[in-house]
């Protein structure tokens, strides 16, 4: 496990299991020998009230670099859906999470 990024999915963990919205899932993925792997998470998100995705729960996985929070995860739905965030493949499409661009701080 990587330093920072291990470190701070470790906080991350701690934090959610403390505290989360309601009907969403998060837990890093288990690894053949039974120890958790912080860098692969499987998620669930509810369907939101009063919208096409409502009564479902949306599994999605995490994938995290070891350069994480430099750099975003990968967020991919499996299977993937419809909605204009989420390419055919189930890859999330927002720019919030282009590792490719530049943050500006005033």
């Amino acid at each position: 496990m990587s330093g920072i990024a291990g470190g701070r999915l470790a906080e991350e963990r701690k934090s959610w299991r403390k505290n989360h919205p309601f009907g969403f899932v998060a837990r890093p993925s288990l690894n053949p020998d039974g120890t958790r792997n912080l860098f692969n998470w499987e998620c669930a998100i509810p369907g939101k009230k009063g919208t096409i995705w409502e009564g479902g729960l949306y599994r999605m996985r995490m994938l995290f670099k070891d350069d994480y929070p430099s750099t975003p995860p990968k967020c991919k739905f499996d299977p993937p859906l419809f909605h204009p965030n989420v390419y055919p493949s189930g890859t999330v499409c927002l720019s919030l999470l282009d590792e490719n661009k530049v943050c500006l701080k005033k």
